[in-house]
């Protein structure tokens, strides 16, 4: 099983096809052991900051995606490591549980430190470098939700007795100090540091740095071996902290699934910032499953240059770099829930057990692929 999860983390991802604009990926629907799976990606930023993978085998389906910020160096570190230390935690736990995943969380943060450690001397920027971490774990009848920053998962699930309506519900917290909770948290933790938040260039933001409040990484912000080191003056000014500014703690939701409970959506910030939690439940719901999560992507994106008074033809022809003033990289993950449902599935066993995760960078595999896969289809 461990084999598997490295080869899923190693870096392999299945053959999924480019959009036309070579900036979107999607994979065709697969299995997992509660139900069907789609995930989709488009990307922005020069290099993608953002990673998304699915973990599918008998004993648990694992969903994660990453938004770095800062470089790519944390997302793609996660999603080389987190599934492992979740492995590894829960079968010493006896399975999967609340401390299994916070231990996971804690491991992927103390690695990452001495990897950043060791590559500050010749990378000081690399101290400024994080990234959101969304975590899913599906274990039989029961769903843990993990996060770290402000990518979301939401819950489809049909209202009984109300014509197959389906309502969203949101199953984590946004850690962004835009929330004014979040902010009262934030500086109820720094009493005596009266610039904790600041509101600067349009947002609020930590040490006017920063919007979200937990991360992976981000040392500069948590540690003062980086913030008051002269390297560090290479890249910005120094940050006197008394306490880190920033946490690695994750917040952990449990719940017990329920037949009425249909599908999930796992997606970074750059989803959410353009649509609503019903609007993405409702385009789901309505919808055939096959590229349900291009769809998502697509929809997003039109959201997207309907603002900036763009068409999504337009948008094709904008470089990668560029193109993040019109939009932010995008990942989504929607998992079907229909055993919950009595559902009939494809079984996943052992020996086919797989990972599925978007491209370490869509615009570099896009150019690589000669022609699209034959069964591919443009869901938009």
């Amino acid at each position: 099983m461990m084999r598997a999860v490295a080869r899923c983390c190693g870096g392999h991802w299945p053959p999924g096809a480019a959009a036309a604009d070579g900036m979107l990926w999607q994979t065709e629907l697969r299995p997992h052991a509660a139900g069907e799976f789609s995930m989709a990606a488009a990307q922005a930023n020069l290099v993608m900051e953002d990673q998304a993978q699915v973990l599918a085998s008998p004993a648990a389906t694992l969903v994660a995606v990453y938004d770095g910020h800062g470089g790519p160096d944390a997302s793609r570190f996660l999603r080389s490591t987190l599934f492992p230390h979740v492995q590894r935690f829960a079968k010493e736990q006896g399975g999967m549980s609340t401390e299994a995943i916070r231990r996971a969380f804690g491991a992927a943060e103390e690695e990452f430190l001495r990897e950043v450690r060791q590559a500050w001397p010749k990378r000081p920027r690399v101290a400024a470098v994080g990234s959101c971490c969304l975590l899913g774990a599906i274990s039989g009848d029961t769903l843990y939700v993990a996060n770290l920053g402000d990518s979301r998962a939401v819950l489809g699930r049909r209202v009984v007795g109300a014509g197959g309506v389906a309502v969203a519900e949101r199953l984590s917290t946004d850690h962004n100090v835009a929330n004014e909770d979040v902010r009262h948290e934030v500086a109820a933790e720094n009493p005596d540091d009266e610039q904790i938040v600041v509101h600067t260039r349009g947002a609020w933001r930590i040490k006017g740095i920063i919007q979200v409040s937990r991360s992976i990484g981000d040392f500069y912000l948590k540690n003062q071996e980086f913030s008051m080191d002269p390297l560090f003056r290479q890249i910005g000014p120094v940050i006197a902290l008394k306490r880190p500014a920033l946490s690695a703690e994750p917040q952990i939701q449990v719940r017990k699934l329920k037949p009425t409970d249909q599908f999930l959506i796992f997606a970074s910030d750059g989803l959410w910032e353009h649509l609503s939690d019903n609007d993405a439940v409702q385009i789901v719901f309505k919808n055939p499953r096959t590229g349900i999560a291009n769809r998502l992507v697509r929809a997003a994106l039109k959201e997207a240059t309907k603002r900036r008074e763009v068409s999504l033809n337009d948008l094709k022809t904008i470089e990668r770099g560029v193109r993040r003033h019109f939009h932010d990289d995008i990942s989504v993950v929607v998992v079907y829930l229909d055993r919950h449902r009595g559902r009939r599935q494809t079984r996943v066993v052992d020996s086919s057990m797989n990972c599925t995760s978007s491209p370490v960078d869509i615009y570099s595999s896009s150019i690589q692929t000669v022609q699209p896969r034959k069964d591919y289809r443009d869901s938009g």
